[in-house]
């Protein structure tokens, strides 16, 4: 039942005009992030209510195979991201990561 509410939201969220693409520096640390060899470790079911402004977008730069990442920013020192499948709908959710 979270999993489903957790894809409303981020349906809700992906289809907002106004969703801003990530700074540089946060396209760096996601990609960072995704490309580390323990990513996967860091699978977490966690979900949080977004607030507006919490949630910028990096898309895949590496490939074009619908891959989309969300960088969700809980607070002045927690992030997470989820990774959204475009070709099959699937998302995960990874964290929390600590910026440097």
């Amino acid at each position: 039942m979270r999993f489903l509410l957790f894809m409303g939201l981020l349906a809700s969220f992906a289809g907002l005009a106004g969703m801003a693409d990530c700074s540089d520096a946060d396209k760096r640390f996601v990609h960072e992030q995704v490309s580390s060899p323990t990513f996967e470790e860091t699978k977490t079911n966690r979900m949080y209510k977004v607030k507006h402004g919490q949630v910028c977008v990096v898309g895949n730069a590496l490939a074009t195979d619908g891959m989309r990442y969300f960088l969700y920013t809980i607070g002045p020192s927690v992030r997470y991201i989820a990774v959204h499948n475009g070709l099959n709908g699937h998302v995960q959710m990874h964290g929390p990561f600590r910026p440097e």
